[in-house]
This record gives C-alpha cells, structure tokens and sequence, in this order.
C-alpha cells in the first residue's frame, strides 16, 4: 500500500500573505482537508496488514460492517465516532479473515479505547471491573474484543498413543469443525477423516484446516494437554460406535498452545467455517459477560444484556446457513462479582439465568445453538453451569471421582486420568449429532432452522438412536431443558461401556 505524503515548498518572506494562501489553495494539498470540511479520509488510512500481537483484548474494539454498508459509510463512522477528536496515529485497523469476511475488523489505540469508556458510561453497569461494549451504530456492529477460555479441569502432560479401530463403512459424511488448540494426528488417526473438499477455500492453504493464530495451515495441537486432540477424540469415538456416518473433521486452530484465546479470532473461524460447509461446529469454550446492566440513574438496561456483535455474527454465518453450533455451558467462575443477587448464593453463579455464558447463552435466541453441561444420573455437576431456560442437554459422566467431579474416562487412553468439565461433555453430543446427523439432515435443507426445527431433531435423535441413548430425566427438569440427558454406550476408545 503506497503512502503519499503532501509537501509544501518554502516560501521567501518577500511574497504577500495574500498570494501564498492561493497558492497553497491551488496546490491541490489535502492533508488536513477532513478537519476542515468534516470529510472523513478512507479508513485504509488506519489498516495495519497483520492482527496485532497479543494484547489487553479489552483494549481492542471488533467491528463488523452490515451487509449493505459501504467503504465510505464505514470511514465516516471512524471519522465521527473515534477520530474526530483524535490524532490518526491513536487508531490502527487489521484483519486475518482474508476473504472469508472482508469486513470484520480489530481496532485499536488510545482513541478506541476512549469511544469505549465512552460508550461504557453511556451504558453503565453495576460492575467495577473491566465492561465489554456491544451494540450497533450507524453502519456497523461493535463490541469489545474478549478472551475466552475452556471449561474444563486441567488435563494430564502425558500422553500415550491410543488404540485405534479402522473406520470400514462409507456412509454418508458428515462435516464438523472442531475449534480448539489443533490436532495431533497420531493420538487420533485413523478414526476420522481431514475434512476435504473441491471447491476453493476462502483462505488460500486453507483447504483442510486453518491456524488462524500464525495465518498458515500448520494445525497441530502444540497444547501440552492435548485438549484439540481429546475433543475431537470424542467426537470420533461416537462416530465409530454407531457407524451410520462417517466423520470429516475440519481442524480450527483459534486457541494457542497455553490455551488462550480470543472472540476477534473465533469470529474469523466462523466465517471460514461457513466457507468450508460444514455441518456441524464444536465450540468447547466461552466467556462470561453480565446479565444486569444498569444507566446512571440505576435503571437496568436491556439492550445490552447481551453480546449484540456476537449473535448478529452468528445468525449470519451459522444460523441462516443451518449450521449447529453445539456449545459448553461452562463451569461455575468464582471470579463472576458483578451480578445482582446474594454472594452467598453459590448456585447462582452458575446458573445461567442469572449469569450469561457465551455462546451457549445464545440458545434462548438463536435455534443453532446448543448448549451443554454435564450430569451423572439426576444430578448435575457442582461445578458446571445450569438453567432450564438455556442448557439443552446434559451429558452422562461415566463417574464421580473422590473430589466430587463428574468425570469421563479419557478418550485418548482409558488407563490416563479422566477428564471433566463441559468443554468435554460438548464433544460427546457433537459426536452423537454427527453420528446420527442423517435422520435429521431433511430438516436443516432449505429455509432456516426453527426453534420447532431443533425441538424436531431432539424427538428424532430419542425415538431413532438404536441403542437408545436420549432419555428425559423428571429430577432434572429444573436445570435442563425437559431434563434431556445424553448417555453414550461409549467408553475410551469404544472399549468399555459407561456406567
């Protein structure tokens, strides 16, 4: 990108003030033209070619253009919102969506962060900690960059080569994308297959599986647990239990090797996501945000309950292309203190009427959108997220270990330490979606899906799953929707059978 530099020739004293400003009027100088006219210069002004490294997300503001706004709406939004009263140098711009969306953007610097105090007090809240923006303006939505995390308990260093059963059926494929810290192959192969596809991705390389955190198609899972690897395991496991479909597993590296994150860059998977036609997104992650927002007068505030940005995206990419994005509940976080109701209420911090837990949260608005959390019988996890409002299903543990956890064994090897958390229930459901995608695959051809449309697929997956593995449990109907529970005739590695 060229840089053009106005320049002005210096003057000899002798020349009268009166014919210097016609010549610097004819010279045809623009360089501080907008602050003059109001004109908002191109917001290419700002673009940086690469996303910035790793920073305070909170610091960072995405925004993501209409469909029908312009260039020149965008660059006037800048100029009105953020530059108007700052320098150019306070606001940088980049992307890593390349063609998958050309219009999600991060921005920075201290006059971002500056609209955003703004926009903070203009919503208020009843937190002191660090608030998130959302919302819409003019031709854009907007909200604050966040990082994300895993639900889940920290997994074992080692790992130990799996056993492996040969995939011999060739049904029909089914397609998932699994966002996480990358695959190792040989923890996982042969069980499913890499994604593959004629047709052109939006990235080039990006064919069979995307790194989105260092732009290239390298997608091993350098996470030293493994935990890409361990949820795509899952997946694959149910897979081969039922040979009805075959698996393709699109690898989307959104998280680094220590597990850290960001919604800027799952966004970007999103939309590369869609791309690629997959039927199915895995998302073993989330972040908290609060429920109750309040004005300066103490007024609660609703539209900015929710993540504006992040379900605009959403029903975009995922829910008008029939997508199903299967979701963690998340795990209680005792670091949740912004919420209005008693601190000694334990069970309201993880109870997701109370406290939202992206995306999952979503599922009361968008029928995509499947939430998860973990149960053992007709209990659910005391560490794992609930509402009978939000939470979809809970997935059968194989057991409850001596500190109280609902635990799996471990899918990678049945002799390594189990696993828990909703990060690790989300895959067992996926994995049965996958698995028995083709008695529901009718439903999600044509116009978007329902929330009718899901209701019809949980009543297909429980009358045609053979063995039977969703059943509704009356002690649990207050924490989960119809008290849906998910048993699995699976254990690691399709060895044993759940308890």
């Amino acid at each position: 990108m060229k840089v053009f530099v106005c320049k002005t020739h210096i003057l000899t004293p002798v020349i009268p003030y009166a014919l210097l400003s016609l010549l610097l009027f004819f010279s045809g100088c623009k360089c501080h033209q907008h602050k003059q006219t109001g004109k908002a210069p191109d917001w290419h002004t700002y673009y940086k070619p690469s996303k910035p490294e790793k920073k305070d997300p909170y610091k960072q503001l995405i925004v993501w253009l209409r469909p029908d706004a312009t260039n020149a709406q965008f660059s006037q939004w800048i100029y009105d919102s953020i530059t108007k009263k700052g320098s150019h140098s306070d606001i940088s711009i980049s992307f890593v969506c390349g063609s998958c969306d050309s219009t999600l953007f991060l921005l920075e610097g201290k006059a971002v962060e500056v609209f955003m105090q703004g926009e903070v007090a203009k919503g208020g809240s009843s937190s002191k900690k660090k608030i998130p923006v959302t919302g819409e303006s003019g031709p854009i939505f907007f909200g604050t960059n966040r990082p994300l995390i895993f639900p889940d308990k920290t997994l074992p260093t080692e790992r130990k080569r799996g056993e492996f059963l040969k995939v011999n059926y060739s049904d029909s494929v089914v397609k998932v994308a699994v966002f996480d810290t990358g695959l190792d192959s040989t923890l996982i192969s042969p069980y499913f297959s890499i994604y593959q596809s004629a047709a052109p991705p939006c990235i080039p390389g990006a064919d069979s599986g995307w790194n989105f955190l260092s732009g290239n198609n390298n997608v091993y899972d350098d996470n030293p647990q493994r935990h890409g690897t361990t949820v795509a395991r899952f997946i694959s496991n149910e897979s081969e239990a039922y040979k009805k479909n075959k698996i393709e597993i699109l690898p989307v590296k959104v998280f680094a090797a220590d597990g850290t994150g960001d919604l800027f860059t799952i966004l970007c998977g999103f939309a590369y996501a869609q791309n690629r036609k997959v039927n199915i997104i895995n998302a073993s992650f989330g972040f908290y945000e609060s429920l109750h927002k309040y004005d300066s007068n103490g007024k609660e505030l609703d539209e900015f309950s929710s993540p504006v940005l992040l379900k605009a995206f959403i029903e975009h990419y995922l829910t008008q292309n029939n997508i199903l994005l299967i979701a963690a509940a998340g795990n209680k976080d005792d670091a949740v203190e912004d919420q209005e109701y008693d601190p000694a209420d334990s069970l309201q911090k993880r109870n997701l009427d109370s406290v939202h837990f992206y995306p999952a949260s979503l599922s009361t608005v968008l029928p995509n959108v499947i939430a998860v959390t973990t149960v053992y019988k007709d209990l659910v996890s005391p560490t794992q997220n609930f509402s009978a409002n939000v939470v979809d299903a809970g997935v059968n543990s194989d057991f409850i270990d001596a500190s109280g956890n609902f635990v799996f064994i471990n899918p990678v090897n049945s002799s390594l330490e189990p696993v828990s958390g909703s990060s690790f229930a989300t895959p067992v459901l996926t994995g049965k979606m996958a698995a028995w995608y083709h008695v529901y695959r009718s439903l999600l051809q044509g116009s978007s899906i329902t929330m009718g449309v899901r209701d019809t697929i949980f009543s297909l997956l429980k009358t045609n799953g053979t063995p039977a593995f969703l059943t509704n449990i009356a002690g649990l109907h207050s924490k989960i929707k119809e008290g849906k529970v998910i048993n699995s005739p699976m254990g690691a590695g399709g060895l044993q059978t759940r308890r």
